[in-house]
């Protein structure tokens, strides 16, 4: 029972700690998370592309392309969404307008961006249709699967 009670005190401990640094976190205005400088959930453009650029990398290191793929590859490569500050609204032009306006300023950025994967589908079906079926595989065992948990790829 001891072990028990040792391991619940542990625990408590544990979480009043961790309540108490976000805490602090919170109130200098998570000046230690970056918020403020890079938006939402300290998304760092530049960490971003960062990313991506490593993911494109291993990727075509995996697959081992041939000489008549990389075309296809290039293509493929250059119409990866890119994260672009400028299809974020201004919220203080936003806060300006009512209801209606703002959604239908919404709407226009949700078909920006619809164009903007349509034009990714293409390049990447293009690029698909070049790979051999080992290729093909390991494409997409690389590649995210929307509707289902992101997992973690080494």
């Amino acid at each position: 029972m001891s072990k028990t009670v040792n391991k619940s005190v542990s625990m408590l401990l544990a979480g009043v700690a961790i309540v108490a640094m976000s805490a602090s976190a919170f109130a200098r205005g998570g000046e230690d998370c970056e918020y403020r400088e890079h938006g939402r959930m300290g998304m760092n453009p530049e960490r971003m592309e960062q990313y991506r650029e490593q993911h494109l990398t291993k990727l075509h290191d995996k697959l081992k392309l041939t000489p008549q793929q990389e075309t296809a590859w290039k293509k493929y490569a250059a119409q990866q969404p890119v994260l672009d500050k400028s299809m974020r609204p201004d919220p203080d032009e936003m806060a300006k307008l009512n209801a209606p306006q703002r959604l239908e300023k919404g709407l226009e950025r949700m078909r920006a961006m619809e164009a903007r994967m349509s034009d990714h589908l293409a390049a990447l079906k293009e690029f698909y249709a070049v790979l051999t079926p080992e290729q093909q595989k390991t494409f997409d065992d690389q590649m995210p699967r929307f509707g289902a948990r992101w997992e973690r790829r080494g």
